[in-house]
């Protein structure tokens, strides 16, 4: 076969999970703008689907009042809209749960870039429409260009109107159809005159500002483009699930450089559109060179890397001092063709102090890797100083001590400047540079620094108290000195910072060695997830709660009890498997961050964390670490329940087997018995006294059989409770023989019962049942050999003792006690439950029982029972 033509098996696997696959199918019906007919396209298909025996349901439309699509609506059943109390408006909106509980085939929901009241399970409508999806419900929707995520900037530069809410571009990948409502730019402005779009003064202010033919020209275009991108997807998909040669060979891959600069989002933005129109794959990468955030830095590059998640993008963090080396380093190890950066914002002397900005670093050091530069919106400003140190809290307190050193250096060399010169007290100044560099951030170092030199300059460095340097060399001196000075302090700040940063990679490690190896020792899940609690609230300083998937429901595992509308939230959680609640768009109002706990699709419980900030990338990616380790373990953990389940199964199967051969063998012989003799008799051959004897044998056969059965089964699941009294022991022991004379026939038994054993509190069924088996055991294993039965005090207790003189027990005498062991001698009578049942009636009473070989031949059975024992004449009677 042509490896050409040869189905490209993974593009095969996308299409079997596509058609396996149990969730809903979503149709956009997608439009350059307002009124171009996109409701009443989707409810004239909507229409159709019904015709064809499809169960429609409408959840939301919006029919703008128009009476032409008010009429297609007719004949549609539909879910009835809730309504919302917000700041004493009422506000209707879609009911969700009443769509769900209602499970139509198809859902129609309009408008999907609509954001929702708050109070609702979803900020966005969106979210909504992908939880009826994963509930297998199609769906159908429709949406404007200027609500896609990757083109609203765009939009909002042609329009000058930014577009408040978006949808995600990987929603739209997910969609199964996108179905383009396409009218010209005239037609539309000749139906938004005829009132057919907006009413009144308001069709006026569209017509002059967004409705611009100029606008709706670009705005077509766009939506072309999105529609051609997509059917090019389609067409590529489908020349490669059937091996047909076709124009698909670019392999571009692009990778965004991603940082907390609010240029950022646009750089997201642009890397996904042209990624689209290349037909490439794109990342984002956040590289860490070990700098403090702020909090509002640590929240924009949280939110930029949540961007580049939405539209689809691999994110990818890496930690390095050099930046420039570091992404490159990236972009080889994922063969990335092209880095998309932003233009410097720096002023170009802050450049020249770095050793030149990104952009000219990449250039110089990207070799065969294509560089795109792009321009910075306006938004963003130009160059500007980095004014994060101003803003920690610890810089003033800082800059205090740089001064106090300068202060006491400068005190210092004023004492000792005549006797020792003005260049021993540069060099104290110097040395206090660097000592103080060990304890400063960076800029408190540069102003101690260049505070020092002026000091120097002002106070030692003749003529005196001015800033004027007469010798030449002196000019050399104090530039040489400032220089000096300030590379010092701002290598020895870089070697902190570094230190720091490692310091932060070494605490992480550490946490992350210790949650494995408290995880790894743990001996359940419920132990796994008290030391998920306990690490991840010694992480963040606060108190974590673990609960536990059981049954399609939630357990509570470990930390404080969550309050019933964080369990809602967890429980979401759960059956999605998506993080929901603080500082994520699903049901942000929860108090509590709740993070599944999975490991691929399967969710094993849920951490929550009552948050009062964003986790920090580092602490994210590490609580995320952890799930997913206690995932692991939790199906470890599984595995082997399932495993041991199988083992006992098995065990079961063979129990079962063995129980049934016996039962079977040992039921064959007395109904052989019963039926031979009844034919004696019904024939009249024999003596009909011996006839009836044997029946009467075979009967007591199979009653002890069955005996035995109910015996053994009572005493695996628990249900023997001794009833405690007094009884004569000689009796019961009389009674015992007597009921096991068909085996004991022929025996001797010696009985001997010391005087102050001669009464016990026992069950005396119970002690009846034991005596029975041992005395009948005896017999059949001591081929006929004579039977001892003692019984005397020992301690505070009784205890009983079964001797014959037989061949013994072997070589593990303890052995006789399992389920159907049956000795060599009697392999044809008895299902081997006797003993067990001694066993186990033994325990009940409190006692034990053991066998042991005699010295002289023979084997013994030791029943110790703790009960009360007396002699005869010492019996009370009431």
């Amino acid at each position: 076969m042509n490896d050409e033509r040869r189905p490209d098996p993974d593009a095969l696997l996308a299409g079997i999970a596509r058609a396996e696959s149990t969730r809903g199918r979503l149709k956009v019906f997608l439009g350059m703008c307002p009124g171009v007919g996109k409701t009443y396209a989707m409810l004239l298909a909507v229409q159709q689907r019904q015709e064809e025996g499809v169960r429609v349901m409408i959840g939301y439309v919006e029919t703008h009042g128009r009476i032409e699509t008010i009429a297609l609506t007719t004949g549609l059943p539909h879910i009835p809209r809730r309504t919302i109390a917000h700041r004493g408006v009422q506000i209707e909106e879609f009911d969700l749960d009443a769509l769900l509980a209602a499970r139509p085939q198809l859902a129609v929901i309009d408008e999907l870039a609509h954001t929702n009241a708050p109070g609702s399970r979803h900020p966005k409508r969106w979210q909504d429409v992908e939880e009826i999806l994963a509930a297998g419900i199609d769906v159908y929707t429709t949406l404007n260009v200027q609500h896609v995520e990757s083109y609203r900037d765009v939009v909002a530069q042609i329009t000058g109107a930014p577009a408040r809410e978006a949808v995600p571009d990987s929603l739209l990948d997910q969609a199964t159809e996108l179905e383009l409502i396409d009218i010209s730019p005239a037609e539309l402005r000749k139906r938004l005159n005829e009132g057919k779009v907006y009413l009144g003064e308001r069709a006026i202010t569209a017509s002059d500002n967004f409705f611009r033919e100029g606008n709706l020209k670009a705005l077509r275009e766009i939506a072309l483009r999105i529609s051609a991108e997509r059917a090019d997807r389609d067409v590529r998909d489908y020349l490669r699930t059937q091996s047909i040669s076709g124009p698909w060979k670019s392999h571009e891959r692009y990778l965004v450089a991603v940082g907390p600069s609010p240029f950022s989002g646009h750089l997201i933005r642009w890397t996904r559109r042209i990624c689209s129109l290349t037909h490439g794959t794109w990342m984002a990468a956040f590289i860490d060179s070990g700098r403090t955030l702020s909090d509002e830095e640590r929240t924009r590059l949280e939110r930029n890397l949540a961007l580049a998640r939405s539209l689809g993008a691999e994110v990818v963090t890496y930690g390095g001092e050099d930046v420039t080396e570091t992404l490159l380093r990236v972009a080889r190890e994922h063969n990335v063709t092209q880095i998309v950066v932003g233009k410097p914002l720096n002023h170009p002397l802050l450049d020249l102090l770095h050793g030149g900005s990104l952009v000219d670093k990449l250039i110089r050091r990207s070799g065969d890797i294509d560089i795109y530069v792009v321009r910075a919106e306006k938004s963003a400003g130009g160059w500007r100083f980095d004014l994060s140190d101003f803003r920690r809290p610890k810089f003033a307190r800082e800059l205090g001590i740089g001064a106090l050193i300068v202060l006491a250096t400068t005190v210092l060399g004023l004492i000792i400047r005549d006797s020792v010169g003005y260049i021993t007290v540069g060099l104290i100044y110097l040395l206090s540079v660097i000592i103080g560099s060990t304890v400063l951030s960076r800029v408190p170092t540069i102003a101690m620094a260049a505070l020092t030199a002026l000091a120097w300059n002002y106070l030692f460095i003749k003529p005196y108290y001015t800033f004027y340097i007469r010798a030449p060399h002196d000019v050399i001196l104090f530039a040489t000195y400032f220089i000096v000075a300030l590379v010092m302090g701002h290598l020895n700040a870089r070697l902190r910072q570094r230190e720091n940063a490692e310091r932060r990679r070494e605490q992480q490690a550490v946490a992350l060695y210790e949650f494995s190896r408290d995880i790894a020792a743990a001996e359940s899940s419920i132990a796994a997830a008290q030391h998920l609690a306990a690490h991840c609230s010694s992480l963040l300083n606060t108190s974590a709660t673990v609960t536990l998937e059981n049954d399609g429901t939630l357990a509570e595992a470990a930390g404080p009890k969550l309050e019933a509308n964080e369990v809602a939230v967890s429980d979401w959680c759960l059956r999605h498997g998506e993080a929901a609640g603080k500082f994520t768009n699903t049901l942000p109002q929860a108090t509590h961050f709740h993070l599944p706990l999975k490991n691929g699709d399967r969710v094993s419980g849920v951490l929550s964390l009552p948050l009062t900030r964003p986790l920090t990338l580092a602490e994210r990616q590490l609580v995320e670490t952890f799930s997913t380790q206690f995932a692991l373990v939790c199906e470890r953990d599984q595995l082997l329940r399932q495993a041991q389940s199988a083992a006992v199964e098995a065990r079961s199967r063979e129990l079962q087997k063995t129980l049934l051969d016996s039962v079977s063998h040992e039921f064959r012989t007395p109904l052989a018995a019963i039926s031979t003799a009844a034919d004696g008799l019904s024939n009249d051959i024999g003596d009909r006294h011996a006839l009836v004897g044997e029946i009467q044998i075979a009967s007591n056969r199979l009653n002890r059989i069955v005996s035995n059965l109910l015996d053994i089964t009572r005493i695996e699941t628990g249900g023997v409770q001794p009833r405690l009294e007094w009884c004569d022991l000689s009796e019961i022991v009389d009674e015992s023989i007597l009921r096991g004379s068909d085996d004991v026939r022929g025996c001797e038994i010696t009985v001997g019962i010391a005087p102050g054993a001669a009464l016990a509190r026992v069950d005396a069924a119970l002690m009846e049942e034991i005596l029975t088996n041992l005395i009948r055991n005896a017999a059949q294993h001591g081929n006929g050999a004579p039977i001892t039965l003692t019984a005397d005090r020992e301690g505070d207790g009784l205890r009983l003792t079964v001797s014959d003189s037989g061949p013994g027990l072997g070589d593990n005498p303890e052995a006789v006690f399992e389920k159907f062991r049956r000795g060599s001698s009697t392999a044809s009578k008895g299902l081997g439950l006797g003993l067990s049942i001694v066993r186990g009636f033994a325990a009940a009473l409190g006692g034990t029982v053991t066998a042991e070989n005699r010295a002289e031949g023979g084997a013994r059975f030791i029943l110790r029972l703790p009960v009360e024992t007396r002699s005869a004449e010492n019996l009370i009677t009431p």
